[in-house]
């Protein structure tokens, strides 16, 4: 494919796997189900030990064409190497990136990356991206390159273990989008934004995903284990988040953990609650980071939440709209996507549409996902 260049059509946070998950696995194959929006002829995948304390050895790294559920197509199956090898060796705290190898990419067509571990293998390096759409699997023994996996054992994996990219070798045109915030866009909206970029006969767009769970704009949790799955701050993984192949803008949602998080606890005392002017500080720093490397920036107002109507919390509800209103007015972006306006009961600003609220006060449905989704202006697509 001439006039062609690689493209992040997929990927992912780089974060602590949860203190909850097992310490290590061996004799395991994981299989994580990738939908892409672009098209493409050749494919790389990206792994990561960035939180790791010993090498970390994959025995065997697959992709293919997925038929239904965990199933793969035996005819549309590649074998992966990395500098020749079959195996993937990570050393601690680096990143590698496999060999390219050639693989028809069709826009909408789940594909499916494998990996197996012979060995007993720690788990620290990962992400928890979840929701509706996202399928991931793992079942004892060596099945990467298996059709399927045996049903008796198959199950749903919790996180994603060291994949953290896919890059995919598209047309000159084709360009990525990166979604980034925390656990409210590690959840479906962007996955409801790749559908409807489709439906919107828009090929050429790759939706990237870069959301933790707890993730905060200023903060991050050095020292409590519990929390540290949360992630350094944004600040800190901004620019090593929105340098991806291929991207050429940022869709930022951040800042309702800032406000939500601190509080009589050991972990995040109330000497961090930020004021209006420091995380205004903050968003300018991404601004000025997209800005110096010719990206486009997208600032979301913060989405309401339930749980700042507490006579104890209502500080945190103000601060929340002068945020706003800064997002709202500041001529620094290259636009703005009001979530805020999209998805707040119309009789009650401070709280979420009954229909978009998932049931905590907090997070969206999935109706609100594909709500968010369609808020954001066709403009920022193209």
């Amino acid at each position: 494919m001439q006039n062609s260049h690689w493209v992040c059509g997929w990927g992912a946070s780089t974060t602590r796997i949860p203190y909850q998950l097992a310490d290590s696995f061996e004799d395991t194959t994981i299989r994580y189900l990738i939908f892409p929006t672009i098209d493409g002829g050749k494919i790389r995948i990206r792994l990561s030990n960035y939180f790791g304390t010993e090498k970390v050895r994959i025995n065997a790294v697959y992709a293919a064409t997925v038929l239904s559920g965990s199933n793969i197509d035996p005819n549309e199956n590649v074998k992966l190497t990395f500098g020749g090898q079959n195996e993937a060796v990570i050393a601690p705290g680096e990143e590698i990136v496999s060999d390219p190898v050639d693989f028809n990419i069709s826009h909408g067509k789940m594909i499916a990356v494998s990996l197996y571990f012979k060995e007993r293998t720690s788990l620290t390096t990962g992400h928890s991206n979840n929701g509706p759409y996202i399928k991931k699997y793992f079942t004892r023994g060596n099945y990467a390159a298996a059709p399927e996996f045996p049903p008796d054992t198959l199950s749903d994996c919790p996180c994603y273990v060291f994949l953290n990219g896919l890059d995919i070798w598209a047309s000159e045109d084709t360009r990525a989008i990166i979604a980034i915030g925390d656990s409210i866009t590690a959840q479906p909206w962007p996955d409801c934004l790749a559908r409807r970029l489709l439906s919107l006969g828009i090929t050429n767009r790759a939706v990237i995903r870069k959301g933790i769970s707890g993730n905060r704009l200023l903060r991050e949790y050095k020292t409590y284990r519990p929390r540290m799955h949360h992630g350094i701050s944004l600040l800190s993984r901004f620019k090593r988040d929105i340098l991806q192949p291929g991207a050429d803008r940022i869709f930022m949602l951040i800042g309702i953990n800032d406000l939500l998080h601190p509080g009589p606890n050991h972990y995040a005392p109330m000497s961090e609650l930020p004021s209006a002017e420091d995380m205004i500080e903050g968003y300018k720093f991404c601004i000025e980071t997209a800005r110096g490397h010719n990206m486009k920036i997208y600032l979301s107002t913060i989405l309401p939440t339930g749980r700042f109507l507490k006579d104890d919390m209502l500080e945190r509800e103000t601060l929340r709209t002068e945020i706003n209103d800064w997002i709202r007015s500041t001529d620094l972006i290259d636009g703005l996507i009001d979530f805020d306006s999209a998805l707040r009961d119309e009789n009650d600003h401070r709280r979420l549409k009954a229909e978009y609220d998932s049931g905590d006060l907090l997070h969206p449905s999935l109706a609100g996902a594909k709500a968010m989704a369609n808020a954001i202006p066709e403009e920022y697509l193209k």
